[in-house]
Protein backbone atom coordinates (compact mmCIF):
# COMPACT_ATOMS: atom_id res chain seq x y z
CA UNK A 1 0.00 0.00 0.00
CA UNK A 2 2.48 2.53 0.72
CA UNK A 3 4.77 1.61 -1.92
CA UNK A 4 2.04 2.20 -4.46
CA UNK A 5 1.61 5.81 -2.89
CA UNK A 6 5.24 6.61 -3.11
CA UNK A 7 4.77 4.96 -6.75
CA UNK A 8 1.37 7.98 -7.25
CA UNK A 9 3.43 10.67 -5.79
CA UNK A 10 6.41 9.90 -8.07
CA UNK A 11 4.27 9.96 -11.51
CA UNK A 12 1.96 12.93 -9.94
CA UNK A 13 5.96 15.05 -9.45
CA UNK A 14 6.62 13.53 -12.76
CA UNK A 15 4.07 14.59 -14.88
CA UNK A 16 4.14 17.99 -13.05
CA UNK A 17 7.72 18.77 -14.43
CA UNK A 18 6.28 17.53 -17.96
CA UNK A 19 3.69 20.08 -17.89
CA UNK A 20 6.34 22.75 -16.26
CA UNK A 21 8.66 22.28 -19.17
CA UNK A 22 6.09 22.38 -21.79
CA UNK A 23 5.11 25.55 -20.49
CA UNK A 24 8.51 26.92 -20.78
CA UNK A 25 9.46 25.80 -24.15
CA UNK A 26 7.33 28.52 -26.34
CA UNK A 27 9.45 31.16 -25.00
CA UNK A 28 12.99 29.20 -24.98
CA UNK A 29 11.90 28.93 -28.28
CA UNK A 30 10.90 32.46 -28.89
CA UNK A 31 14.47 33.71 -27.68
CA UNK A 32 16.59 32.73 -30.24
CA UNK A 33 15.78 34.47 -33.66
CA UNK A 34 15.78 32.22 -36.70
CA UNK A 35 16.52 32.76 -40.54
CA UNK A 36 19.75 35.21 -41.43
CA UNK A 37 20.51 38.72 -40.38
CA UNK A 38 22.55 40.38 -43.75
CA UNK A 39 24.61 42.93 -44.39
CA UNK A 40 25.54 44.76 -47.69
CA UNK A 41 28.04 47.55 -48.42
CA UNK A 42 30.07 47.21 -45.13
CA UNK A 43 33.29 49.97 -45.38
CA UNK A 44 35.49 50.49 -41.76
CA UNK A 45 37.55 52.86 -42.61
CA UNK A 46 39.48 56.25 -41.12
CA UNK A 47 38.18 59.72 -41.69
CA UNK A 48 40.40 62.54 -40.18
CA UNK A 49 40.72 61.30 -36.32
CA UNK A 50 37.28 59.14 -36.48
CA UNK A 51 37.05 55.65 -37.26
CA UNK A 52 33.84 55.49 -39.81
CA UNK A 53 31.47 52.40 -40.04
CA UNK A 54 28.75 51.99 -42.71
CA UNK A 55 27.11 49.14 -43.32
CA UNK A 56 22.89 48.18 -44.07
CA UNK A 57 21.68 45.18 -42.34
CA UNK A 58 18.77 43.51 -44.40
CA UNK A 59 16.20 41.91 -42.37
CA UNK A 60 14.38 40.39 -45.18
CA UNK A 61 15.11 36.93 -43.70
CA UNK A 62 15.01 37.07 -40.36
CA UNK A 63 12.10 35.71 -38.14
CA UNK A 64 11.91 37.50 -34.62
CA UNK A 65 8.96 36.78 -32.42
CA UNK A 66 6.37 39.60 -31.20
CA UNK A 67 7.81 39.66 -27.72
CA UNK A 68 11.33 39.52 -28.60
CA UNK A 69 14.49 41.03 -29.82
CA UNK A 70 17.87 41.26 -31.45
CA UNK A 71 20.95 43.87 -30.28
CA UNK A 72 23.87 44.12 -32.95
CA UNK A 73 26.56 45.65 -31.36
CA UNK A 74 29.82 46.65 -34.00
CA UNK A 75 32.88 45.89 -32.01
CA UNK A 76 36.50 46.96 -32.63
CA UNK A 77 38.29 44.38 -30.91
CA UNK A 78 42.16 43.66 -30.67
CA UNK A 79 43.98 40.50 -29.60
CA UNK A 80 45.06 41.63 -26.47
CA UNK A 81 41.35 42.41 -25.64
CA UNK A 82 40.98 45.70 -26.28
CA UNK A 83 37.69 46.96 -27.37
CA UNK A 84 35.88 49.55 -28.68
CA UNK A 85 31.83 49.76 -29.27
CA UNK A 86 29.71 51.73 -31.93
CA UNK A 87 26.28 52.48 -31.62
CA UNK A 88 24.22 49.39 -31.19
CA UNK A 89 20.89 48.44 -33.50
CA UNK A 90 17.96 46.86 -31.73
CA UNK A 91 15.63 45.31 -33.97
CA UNK A 92 12.29 44.10 -31.47
CA UNK A 93 8.99 42.62 -32.66
CA UNK A 94 5.75 44.32 -32.72
CA UNK A 95 4.91 44.26 -29.17
CA UNK A 96 8.80 44.76 -27.94
CA UNK A 97 8.46 47.94 -30.27
CA UNK A 98 5.71 49.06 -28.13
CA UNK A 99 7.59 48.51 -25.11
CA UNK A 100 10.56 50.62 -26.31
CA UNK A 101 8.52 53.65 -27.55
CA UNK A 102 7.25 53.87 -24.32
CA UNK A 103 10.24 53.18 -22.04
CA UNK A 104 13.43 53.53 -24.29
CA UNK A 105 16.80 51.83 -23.80
CA UNK A 106 18.37 52.64 -20.48
CA UNK A 107 21.20 50.77 -21.16
CA UNK A 108 21.97 52.14 -24.31
CA UNK A 109 19.90 55.33 -24.57
CA UNK A 110 21.84 55.87 -27.89
CA UNK A 111 21.12 52.89 -29.94
CA UNK A 112 19.14 53.15 -33.38
CA UNK A 113 15.78 51.05 -32.71
CA UNK A 114 13.64 49.67 -35.73
CA UNK A 115 10.79 47.63 -35.87
CA UNK A 116 10.91 44.12 -37.39
CA UNK A 117 8.27 43.87 -40.35
CA UNK A 118 8.16 39.69 -40.98
CA UNK A 119 7.30 38.77 -44.50
CA UNK A 120 8.42 42.24 -46.13
CA UNK A 121 11.73 43.33 -47.37
CA UNK A 122 13.17 45.74 -44.84
CA UNK A 123 16.47 47.10 -44.01
CA UNK A 124 18.19 49.37 -41.61
CA UNK A 125 21.08 51.95 -43.42
CA UNK A 126 24.04 52.31 -40.34
CA UNK A 127 26.57 55.05 -40.05
CA UNK A 128 28.45 55.76 -36.77
CA UNK A 129 31.92 56.52 -36.11
CA UNK A 130 34.85 56.17 -32.95
CA UNK A 131 37.68 58.29 -31.48
CA UNK A 132 40.49 56.33 -33.41
CA UNK A 133 43.23 54.66 -31.79
CA UNK A 134 46.43 53.52 -32.99
CA UNK A 135 45.67 49.87 -31.57
CA UNK A 136 42.45 49.87 -33.70
CA UNK A 137 44.53 49.38 -36.95
CA UNK A 138 45.22 45.58 -37.61
CA UNK A 139 42.17 45.00 -35.30
CA UNK A 140 39.22 43.09 -35.70
CA UNK A 141 35.80 44.26 -36.87
CA UNK A 142 32.87 41.90 -35.84
CA UNK A 143 29.26 42.28 -35.18
CA UNK A 144 28.25 40.82 -31.74
CA UNK A 145 24.33 40.06 -31.52
CA UNK A 146 22.32 39.84 -28.52
CA UNK A 147 18.87 37.81 -28.66
CA UNK A 148 18.42 36.69 -24.81
CA UNK A 149 19.14 40.35 -23.48
CA UNK A 150 21.59 39.78 -21.30
CA UNK A 151 24.00 42.39 -23.28
CA UNK A 152 27.18 39.89 -23.74
CA UNK A 153 28.99 41.47 -26.87
CA UNK A 154 31.08 38.30 -26.61
CA UNK A 155 28.20 36.26 -27.91
CA UNK A 156 27.78 35.03 -31.79
CA UNK A 157 28.62 37.91 -34.94
CA UNK A 158 26.40 38.09 -37.57
CA UNK A 159 28.32 37.71 -40.49
CA UNK A 160 32.27 37.11 -40.54
CA UNK A 161 35.05 38.81 -38.66
CA UNK A 162 36.65 41.01 -40.56
CA UNK A 163 40.24 42.46 -40.41
CA UNK A 164 40.50 46.02 -40.16
CA UNK A 165 43.65 47.46 -42.39
CA UNK A 166 43.71 51.39 -42.26
CA UNK A 167 46.71 52.25 -43.66
CA UNK A 168 47.51 49.40 -46.19
CA UNK A 169 50.67 51.46 -47.32
CA UNK A 170 52.58 51.13 -43.91
CA UNK A 171 52.92 47.75 -45.37
CA UNK A 172 54.82 48.61 -48.73
CA UNK A 173 57.83 46.75 -49.67
CA UNK A 174 61.26 48.88 -50.82
CA UNK A 175 63.38 47.42 -53.26
CA UNK A 176 66.81 49.07 -52.51
CA UNK A 177 69.87 49.02 -55.40
CA UNK A 178 73.05 46.71 -54.56
CA UNK A 179 75.84 49.75 -55.87
CA UNK A 180 78.57 47.77 -57.80
CA UNK A 181 81.72 47.08 -55.85
CA UNK A 182 84.24 49.48 -56.71
CA UNK A 183 87.70 51.49 -54.92
CA UNK A 184 87.26 53.19 -52.07
CA UNK A 185 87.47 56.92 -52.86
CA UNK A 186 90.74 58.62 -52.77
CA UNK A 187 90.47 62.36 -50.63
CA UNK A 188 92.80 65.39 -51.13
CA UNK A 189 93.75 67.96 -49.11
CA UNK A 190 95.12 70.33 -51.36
CA UNK A 191 96.77 74.21 -50.46
CA UNK A 192 99.15 76.62 -51.68
CA UNK A 193 102.82 77.59 -50.53
CA UNK A 194 104.18 80.92 -51.53
CA UNK A 195 107.85 80.15 -51.22
CA UNK A 196 111.01 83.00 -51.75
CA UNK A 197 113.62 81.33 -53.68
CA UNK A 198 116.61 83.57 -54.50
CA UNK A 199 116.55 85.27 -57.87
CA UNK A 200 116.91 83.16 -61.05
CA UNK A 201 117.42 80.17 -58.42
CA UNK A 202 116.20 76.72 -57.20
CA UNK A 203 117.61 75.79 -53.99
CA UNK A 204 115.52 76.53 -51.00
CA UNK A 205 116.25 78.06 -48.08
CA UNK A 206 114.24 77.02 -45.07
CA UNK A 207 115.03 79.75 -43.20
CA UNK A 208 114.30 82.69 -45.70
CA UNK A 209 112.15 85.30 -45.77
CA UNK A 210 108.32 83.31 -45.26
CA UNK A 211 109.73 80.32 -46.28
CA UNK A 212 109.59 78.77 -42.36
CA UNK A 213 105.86 79.97 -42.29
CA UNK A 214 104.89 78.75 -46.14
CA UNK A 215 107.09 75.48 -45.20
CA UNK A 216 104.98 74.40 -41.97
CA UNK A 217 101.64 74.86 -43.32
CA UNK A 218 102.77 72.15 -46.09
CA UNK A 219 104.29 69.94 -43.05
CA UNK A 220 101.59 69.95 -41.00
CA UNK A 221 99.11 69.18 -43.94
CA UNK A 222 100.56 66.14 -43.99
CA UNK A 223 101.12 65.35 -40.25
CA UNK A 224 97.38 65.85 -40.28
CA UNK A 225 96.85 62.62 -42.51
CA UNK A 226 99.09 60.79 -40.89
CA UNK A 227 98.55 60.75 -37.36
CA UNK A 228 95.00 59.45 -38.65
CA UNK A 229 95.12 56.01 -37.99
CA UNK A 230 91.98 54.87 -40.49
CA UNK A 231 93.79 56.27 -43.41
CA UNK A 232 96.82 55.70 -45.76
CA UNK A 233 98.43 58.48 -47.46
CA UNK A 234 98.53 57.35 -51.40
CA UNK A 235 99.98 60.41 -52.78
CA UNK A 236 101.40 63.62 -52.49
CA UNK A 237 101.66 66.03 -55.01
CA UNK A 238 104.01 69.07 -55.74
CA UNK A 239 102.90 71.50 -58.45
CA UNK A 240 105.34 74.73 -58.93
CA UNK A 241 104.28 77.65 -61.02
CA UNK A 242 106.05 80.93 -61.90
CA UNK A 243 105.46 84.57 -62.73
CA UNK A 244 104.78 85.52 -66.57
CA UNK A 245 108.30 88.25 -66.33
CA UNK A 246 110.94 87.07 -67.74
CA UNK A 247 111.58 84.38 -70.62
CA UNK A 248 109.35 81.58 -71.11
CA UNK A 249 112.70 79.34 -71.75
CA UNK A 250 114.35 80.16 -68.07
CA UNK A 251 110.24 79.78 -66.29
CA UNK A 252 110.03 76.60 -67.28
CA UNK A 253 113.84 75.92 -66.07
CA UNK A 254 112.79 77.70 -62.64
CA UNK A 255 109.30 76.07 -62.13
CA UNK A 256 110.83 72.89 -62.75
CA UNK A 257 113.58 72.94 -60.41
CA UNK A 258 111.22 74.55 -57.16
CA UNK A 259 109.10 72.20 -57.65
CA UNK A 260 111.81 69.42 -57.28
CA UNK A 261 113.68 71.15 -54.55
CA UNK A 262 110.53 71.05 -52.70
CA UNK A 263 109.95 67.80 -53.34
CA UNK A 264 113.30 66.47 -51.53
CA UNK A 265 112.42 68.79 -48.92
CA UNK A 266 109.34 67.20 -47.63
CA UNK A 267 110.58 63.69 -48.59
CA UNK A 268 113.55 63.61 -46.59
CA UNK A 269 112.06 65.68 -43.60
CA UNK A 270 109.33 63.29 -43.29
CA UNK A 271 111.01 60.03 -44.27
CA UNK A 272 108.36 59.33 -47.45
CA UNK A 273 109.58 56.91 -49.85
CA UNK A 274 110.13 59.06 -53.73
CA UNK A 275 107.33 57.07 -55.14
CA UNK A 276 104.53 58.22 -53.20
CA UNK A 277 105.50 61.94 -54.86
CA UNK A 278 104.31 63.64 -58.30
CA UNK A 279 106.04 66.15 -59.38
CA UNK A 280 104.60 68.47 -62.38
CA UNK A 281 104.63 72.37 -63.12
CA UNK A 282 103.55 75.32 -64.83
CA UNK A 283 105.84 77.55 -66.66
CA UNK A 284 103.88 81.19 -65.99
CA UNK A 285 100.41 80.96 -64.59
CA UNK A 286 98.39 83.28 -66.83
CA UNK A 287 95.28 81.96 -65.40
CA UNK A 288 95.98 82.80 -61.79
CA UNK A 289 96.51 86.19 -63.51
CA UNK A 290 93.50 86.05 -65.40
CA UNK A 291 91.54 85.29 -61.96
CA UNK A 292 93.06 88.41 -60.34
CA UNK A 293 92.36 90.62 -63.57
CA UNK A 294 88.65 89.60 -63.64
CA UNK A 295 87.63 90.27 -59.70
CA UNK A 296 89.52 93.93 -59.69
CA UNK A 297 88.73 97.22 -60.86
CA UNK A 298 91.94 97.92 -62.37
CA UNK A 299 92.10 101.00 -64.81
CA UNK A 300 91.46 99.04 -68.54
CA UNK A 301 90.89 95.97 -66.98
CA UNK A 302 88.83 94.84 -70.00
CA UNK A 303 91.77 95.55 -73.02
CA UNK A 304 94.41 93.65 -70.54
CA UNK A 305 92.15 90.66 -69.89
CA UNK A 306 91.93 90.50 -73.76
CA UNK A 307 95.66 90.20 -74.10
CA UNK A 308 95.98 88.10 -71.45
CA UNK A 309 93.41 85.47 -73.31
CA UNK A 310 94.62 85.93 -76.05
CA UNK A 311 96.67 82.65 -77.50
CA UNK A 312 97.46 83.34 -80.70
CA UNK A 313 100.05 85.41 -78.99
CA UNK A 314 103.20 83.41 -77.60
CA UNK A 315 103.40 84.23 -73.67
CA UNK A 316 106.66 86.49 -73.93
CA UNK A 317 105.43 88.88 -76.34
CA UNK A 318 101.91 88.95 -74.35
CA UNK A 319 103.69 90.35 -71.38
CA UNK A 320 105.46 92.62 -73.21
CA UNK A 321 102.35 93.64 -75.20
CA UNK A 322 101.00 94.45 -71.21
CA UNK A 323 103.79 96.20 -70.53
CA UNK A 324 104.33 98.78 -73.22
CA UNK A 325 100.95 99.14 -73.66
CA UNK A 326 99.78 100.05 -69.92
CA UNK A 327 103.20 101.05 -68.44
CA UNK A 328 100.87 102.36 -65.02
CA UNK A 329 99.07 99.24 -64.68
CA UNK A 330 101.71 96.66 -65.29
CA UNK A 331 103.55 98.63 -62.78
CA UNK A 332 101.08 97.48 -60.50
CA UNK A 333 100.31 94.00 -61.75
CA UNK A 334 103.95 93.43 -61.37
CA UNK A 335 104.85 94.61 -58.40
CA UNK A 336 101.86 93.53 -56.91
CA UNK A 337 100.10 90.32 -58.11
CA UNK A 338 103.51 88.84 -59.86
CA UNK A 339 104.54 87.51 -56.63
CA UNK A 340 101.75 85.85 -55.60
CA UNK A 341 101.53 83.78 -58.94
CA UNK A 342 104.98 82.21 -57.97
CA UNK A 343 103.66 79.51 -55.80
CA UNK A 344 104.06 75.38 -55.28
CA UNK A 345 100.39 74.02 -54.97
CA UNK A 346 100.47 70.89 -53.38
CA UNK A 347 97.83 67.55 -53.12
CA UNK A 348 97.76 65.02 -49.87
CA UNK A 349 95.32 61.95 -51.44
CA UNK A 350 94.59 59.29 -49.28
CA UNK A 351 92.37 56.53 -48.29
CA UNK A 352 90.74 54.64 -45.63
CA UNK A 353 93.07 51.61 -44.67
CA UNK A 354 91.44 48.11 -44.66
CA UNK A 355 88.88 47.75 -41.86
CA UNK A 356 85.61 45.52 -41.22
CA UNK A 357 82.24 47.04 -42.04
CA UNK A 358 81.60 47.44 -38.48
CA UNK A 359 85.33 49.55 -38.37
CA UNK A 360 84.51 51.46 -41.38
CA UNK A 361 80.38 52.68 -39.47
CA UNK A 362 82.61 54.55 -37.18
CA UNK A 363 83.34 56.75 -39.62
CA UNK A 364 79.82 57.52 -40.90
CA UNK A 365 79.86 60.54 -38.67
CA UNK A 366 83.33 62.34 -38.80
CA UNK A 367 84.70 60.77 -42.36
CA UNK A 368 81.93 59.62 -44.75
CA UNK A 369 83.88 60.70 -47.85
CA UNK A 370 86.61 57.42 -46.88
CA UNK A 371 83.58 55.42 -47.56
CA UNK A 372 82.31 54.18 -50.75
CA UNK A 373 78.88 53.70 -51.78
CA UNK A 374 79.31 49.99 -51.99
CA UNK A 375 80.50 49.95 -48.50
CA UNK A 376 77.82 52.43 -47.18
CA UNK A 377 75.57 50.23 -48.42
CA UNK A 378 77.43 46.89 -46.29
CA UNK A 379 77.39 49.38 -43.44
CA UNK A 380 73.55 50.06 -43.54
CA UNK A 381 72.78 45.85 -43.73
CA UNK A 382 74.34 45.59 -40.32
CA UNK A 383 71.14 47.58 -38.98
CA UNK A 384 67.39 46.50 -39.07
CA UNK A 385 66.00 47.65 -41.89
CA UNK A 386 63.67 50.86 -41.58
CA UNK A 387 65.66 51.59 -38.39
CA UNK A 388 66.84 55.05 -37.66
CA UNK A 389 70.34 53.75 -38.01
CA UNK A 390 69.00 51.78 -41.24
CA UNK A 391 68.37 55.09 -42.72
CA UNK A 392 70.53 57.27 -41.85
CA UNK A 393 73.22 55.35 -43.94
CA UNK A 394 71.53 56.21 -46.88
CA UNK A 395 70.81 59.71 -46.40
CA UNK A 396 74.55 60.13 -45.76
CA UNK A 397 75.15 58.49 -48.70
CA UNK A 398 72.83 60.56 -51.31
CA UNK A 399 74.90 63.90 -49.36
CA UNK A 400 78.33 62.04 -50.24
CA UNK A 401 77.01 61.15 -53.62
CA UNK A 402 74.54 63.52 -55.30
CA UNK A 403 74.65 62.56 -58.38
CA UNK A 404 75.04 58.76 -57.89
CA UNK A 405 71.70 57.01 -59.31
CA UNK A 406 71.59 54.68 -56.97
CA UNK A 407 72.66 56.53 -54.25
CA UNK A 408 69.36 58.51 -54.78
CA UNK A 409 67.18 55.06 -55.48
CA UNK A 410 67.64 54.01 -51.86
CA UNK A 411 67.83 57.56 -50.91
CA UNK A 412 64.21 57.89 -52.23
CA UNK A 413 63.16 54.52 -50.77
CA UNK A 414 64.39 55.47 -47.25
CA UNK A 415 61.68 58.98 -47.90
CA UNK A 416 58.83 57.13 -48.96
CA UNK A 417 58.82 54.87 -46.13
CA UNK A 418 58.90 58.25 -43.78
CA UNK A 419 56.15 59.39 -46.29
CA UNK A 420 58.46 62.29 -47.83
CA UNK A 421 57.11 62.17 -50.53
CA UNK A 422 58.09 65.65 -51.92
CA UNK A 423 62.09 64.25 -51.14
CA UNK A 424 61.69 61.54 -52.64
CA UNK A 425 59.94 62.57 -56.17
CA UNK A 426 63.45 64.93 -55.74
CA UNK A 427 65.61 62.31 -55.28
CA UNK A 428 63.68 59.90 -57.90
CA UNK A 429 64.98 63.18 -60.68
CA UNK A 430 68.51 61.61 -60.02
CA UNK A 431 67.87 57.85 -59.41
CA UNK A 432 68.27 56.92 -63.41
CA UNK A 433 65.86 54.15 -65.23
CA UNK A 434 66.88 50.85 -63.59
CA UNK A 435 64.10 48.17 -62.48
CA UNK A 436 64.69 49.70 -58.81
CA UNK A 437 63.91 53.41 -59.93
CA UNK A 438 60.63 52.18 -61.73
CA UNK A 439 59.86 50.29 -58.65
CA UNK A 440 60.22 53.47 -56.55
CA UNK A 441 58.12 55.55 -59.18
CA UNK A 442 55.44 53.49 -58.61
CA UNK A 443 55.40 53.62 -54.74
CA UNK A 444 55.68 57.33 -54.79
CA UNK A 445 52.33 57.01 -57.72
CA UNK A 446 50.75 54.71 -55.60
CA UNK A 447 51.03 56.76 -52.08
CA UNK A 448 50.22 59.98 -54.00
CA UNK A 449 46.83 58.21 -55.34
CA UNK A 450 48.13 57.89 -59.20
CA UNK A 451 46.73 54.76 -59.08
CA UNK A 452 47.15 53.84 -62.86
CA UNK A 453 50.09 54.89 -63.04
CA UNK A 454 51.02 53.19 -59.95
CA UNK A 455 49.79 49.88 -61.88
CA UNK A 456 51.39 50.13 -64.86
CA UNK A 457 55.08 51.43 -63.00
CA UNK A 458 54.66 48.44 -60.68
CA UNK A 459 53.95 45.77 -62.99
CA UNK A 460 56.56 46.86 -65.04
CA UNK A 461 58.77 46.86 -62.26
CA UNK A 462 57.53 43.13 -61.29
CA UNK A 463 57.97 42.15 -64.81
CA UNK A 464 61.84 43.21 -64.72
CA UNK A 465 62.16 40.62 -61.81
CA UNK A 466 61.41 43.41 -58.64
CA UNK A 467 59.93 40.60 -56.43
CA UNK A 468 58.71 43.92 -53.96
CA UNK A 469 56.51 44.78 -56.85
CA UNK A 470 53.86 41.74 -56.46
CA UNK A 471 53.25 43.00 -52.95
CA UNK A 472 52.69 46.36 -53.32
CA UNK A 473 50.18 45.98 -56.04
CA UNK A 474 48.28 43.96 -53.69
CA UNK A 475 48.41 46.80 -51.29
CA UNK A 476 47.51 49.08 -54.44
CA UNK A 477 44.37 46.96 -54.96
CA UNK A 478 43.28 47.77 -51.11
CA UNK A 479 44.01 51.34 -51.36
CA UNK A 480 42.46 51.39 -54.79
CA UNK A 481 38.94 49.86 -52.27
CA UNK A 482 39.37 52.25 -49.50
CA UNK A 483 39.99 55.28 -51.88
CA UNK A 484 36.87 54.26 -53.61
CA UNK A 485 34.70 53.88 -50.77
CA UNK A 486 35.00 57.64 -50.57
CA UNK A 487 33.43 58.85 -53.27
Amino acid sequence: MYSDMRHSRHTLLYYICVLCAAALLPAAAQAQASGRLVRRGTACKPAGDNIVLKTTFVLDSLRLGSNRQMVITPVIEDAEGRMATFRPVIVNGRRQHIYHQRNGNKRRPDATEVRHTPGKPQSVDYLDALRYEEWMDGAALRFATDTCGCGDLLGSDAGETRQLDFHPERGLRMAFLSPVAGPDPVVSITGKAYLDYPVNRTELHPDYRNNPRELQKIIETIEQVRRDSNVTITRIGIHGYASPEGSWDNNVRLSIGRAATLKNYVRQLMRFDDSIFTVSNTPEDWDGLDSLLAASNLDHRDEILAVVRDRSLEPDPRNEKIRQTWPEQYAFIHETWYPALRHSDYTVQYKIRTMSDRQAAGLLHTQPQLLSLNKMFRIANLYEPGSDAFNEVFDIAVRIYPDDPTANVNAACVALKRGLLDQAAGYLDRAGNSPQATHARGVLALLQNRFFEAEALLTEAREAGISEAEDNLDILRRMRELHDNDQ
